[in-house]
């Protein structure tokens, strides 16, 4: 009883988390108790088959000693078998006495074995309680979870709109940077002496869009003043401008360095995406691609794993600008 009442005490404590699964120490009990009864039972059957034998050996040698004695002739012979027949009867007599206390025995075990089934039902009890407690507990962690995404996408909702305001100042500003490149490059990049190398100029354009790739930071990732540098640079080289280019590429680099796949990097890319998303015309295969990307995208953010995140959304870009291509 106390083994089975600290069970039920460790039973409880687990059932309090959660997390916790069947409560093995009232099973492990259970099992324990039934593994000591099936060899009691083995015991029994074993000693009761004995007894059996015995006896019926003795009524044997009684009935025998019985029938002899009626068939005998001298007194002494007849004294003899009577004190035989004496000795077997208090020997059945014992066996009597044996037998009864075997009933008893056998009458406890039955007890014992009815006890066991009703932990056995309490066992199984407590385990679905476990089970049950369990899945609330999950239903209860998604519901937050869910809560939670849906206030993000509100909040992205309302960046939205500011995006559209800066998407105004960056068609502005491009004007303005298409009328600088008209003027061509300053006096200072005319000295044949000060103009970059070709191959200077092409290998470090290389390494910093490889940095750029690496890192999982696409061109439209960069502010909307600076996006236009890159296309500028490969105008550049395609005039043989190659002091422009080595001067685009250096602000460039600058602006890459300050950038980093944060929070507030990856809330940015969600809000444009979403838009490009809205106005896309997607086939049943890609929406439902990037659906799929999106809920992804949405758990790695709830659980900060900005840069898991970022990583959908780069397949989400991808599958938008293939559609606009083909588009």
């Amino acid at each position: 009883m106390k083994r089975l009442w600290l069970a039920l005490v460790l039973a409880a404590a687990a059932c309090d988390d959660p997390r916790e699964a069947v409560p093995d120490e009232l099973t492990i009990v259970v099992q324990g108790d039934r593994r000591e009864l099936e060899q009691q039972d083995k015991s029994l059957h074993e000693r009761e088959e004995a007894l059996q034998k015995e006896k019926s050996q003795l009524d044997a040698r009684i009935a025998e000693l019985a029938r002899g004695l009626k068939a005998a002739a001298d007194a002494q012979q007849k004294a003899r078998l009577e004190e035989e027949l004496r000795r077997q009867q208090a020997l059945e007599g014992q066996i009597n006495v044996r037998a009864s206390a075997l009933q008893a025995q056998k009458s406890e075990f039955e007890a014992k074995r009815q006890a066991i089934d009703a932990d056995a039902q309490k066992a199984a009890q407590a385990a679905l309680l476990a089970r049950q407690a369990a899945v609330v507990a999950r239903e209860a962690k998604v519901a937050e979870r869910e809560g939670q995404i849906a206030q993000m996408l509100k909040e992205l909702d309302g960046r939205g709109k500011d995006i559209s305001v800066r998407e105004k100042d960056v068609a502005l500003r491009e004007k303005a940077v298409s009328a600088f490149e008209r003027q061509g490059p300053p006096p200072e990049y005319r000295d044949p002496k000060s103009v970059p190398k070709a191959a200077a100029i092409e290998k470090r354009h290389k390494d910093l869009l490889a940095d750029l790739d690496a890192r999982g930071i696409l061109i439209s990732d960069l502010p909307p003043e600076n996006q236009p540098l890159n296309a500028n640079i490969f105008v550049a080289k395609r005039q043989g401008d190659f002091a422009r280019a080595w001067d685009l590429i250096g602000q460039l680099s600058k602006v890459v360095a300050k950038l980093k796949v944060d929070q507030k990097f990856v809330e940015q890319k969600m809000v444009r995406l979403q838009g490009a998303r809205g106005s896309a015309k997607l086939s049943d295969e890609q929406r439902t691609a990037v659906e799929k990307l999106l809920r992804e995208v949405t758990a790695a953010f709830s659980d900060g794993h900005y840069d898991t995140a970022n990583k959908g959304l780069n397949r989400i870009a991808v599958i938008l600008d293939a559609n606009a291509a083909s588009g």
